[in-house]
């Protein structure tokens, strides 16, 4: 059963933070602006499509669906990312138009805001552009949203009888991490200078299903984690399974369990006007 415990109805406008100056124009349905697809095998999440935002000094740009700019404006790929808040059904209502049209963006940063990166506003670490982007929304698309907490199927990342068996990172490491097919076509999950929440996002990735963080590890780590292909038992592949693979690997568990997760529900929102 799913349980919902509303809280306050965001006004997004009301945090004061907008951007200098800002252009949206629509782009048309994913398919048709030839974003992938989120539909197939492996595909990303429903309304995840588009392009990587552009974070350049005072400048900031992309192009993808409302849906996605929702995530980002309030803080989900500080834990979740995207496709993850897909997969769990964590952003809910709206008009359809919301996760399958895509729409540019061009917008400058007031010259006193903090200079984000790339990598900062993708993990989260963005906080004024994040408000910049939810007044945008507001002000733009008419958005209205309220908080919802939603108890959900989740897999609980947890160390293994015989502790971890993740590695520290040696000074010399890239910070990085991702995920790759091998010619024996068994899946290969990296990373290398990353924190615990960059491991739950690539099984996630592969489970398609939440992963919550319950190690009680801290800090950066390195570790290598190979296995048969998840969801295509077909696949003439070696190796072990995920489940099999984890402790052996890296000392770590996936535990199926629920947990109550910070959702989010669309109460409204409009096209906005060709600028």
């Amino acid at each position: 059963m799913i349980r919902y415990l509303a809280f306050t109805v965001i006004a997004a406008a009301a945090w004061g933070q907008s951007f200098e100056v800002a252009s949206v124009k629509p782009i048309g349905p994913v398919e048709a602006g030839g974003g992938r697809s989120s539909t197939g095998p492996g595909g990303m999440g429903v309304g995840c499509d588009g392009h990587a935002p552009q974070v350049e000094g005072n400048r900031f740009t992309v192009t993808t669906t409302p849906y996605a700019l929702i995530t980002w404006a309030y803080g989900y790929n500080k834990t979740w990312g995207c496709s993850y808040v897909s997969f769990a059904n964590l952003i809910t209502g709206g008009p359809a138009w919301v996760r399958s049209e895509r729409f540019e963006v061009q917008a400058v940063i007031p010259a006193d805001a903090p200079k984000y990166t790339f990598d900062e506003f993708m993990r989260g670490d963005a906080t004024q552009l994040e408000k910049m982007l939810q007044n945008l929304l507001t002000e733009r698309f008419k958005l209205a949203v309220h908080r919802e907490s939603k108890e959900v199927p989740v897999y609980a990342l947890t160390v293994a009888k015989g502790g971890s068996k993740l590695t520290r990172p040696s000074p010399e490491d890239k910070k990085g991490f991702g995920m790759r097919r091998m010619p024996d076509q068994s899946n290969n999950l990296i990373g290398r200078k990353v924190e615990i929440r960059d491991l739950a996002f690539l099984l996630l990735m592969t489970t398609r299903r939440p992963v919550v963080d319950r190690t009680g590890l801290t800090g950066e780590f390195n570790f290598d984690l190979a296995f048969a292909p998840f969801d295509d038992s077909s696949a003439e592949t070696t190796g072990p399974s995920l489940f099999t693979a984890l402790p052996e690997q890296l000392g770590l568990r996936l535990d199926t369990t629920k947990a109550p997760l910070d959702g989010l529900v669309i109460d409204g929102a409009e096209k906005p006007s060709v600028n």
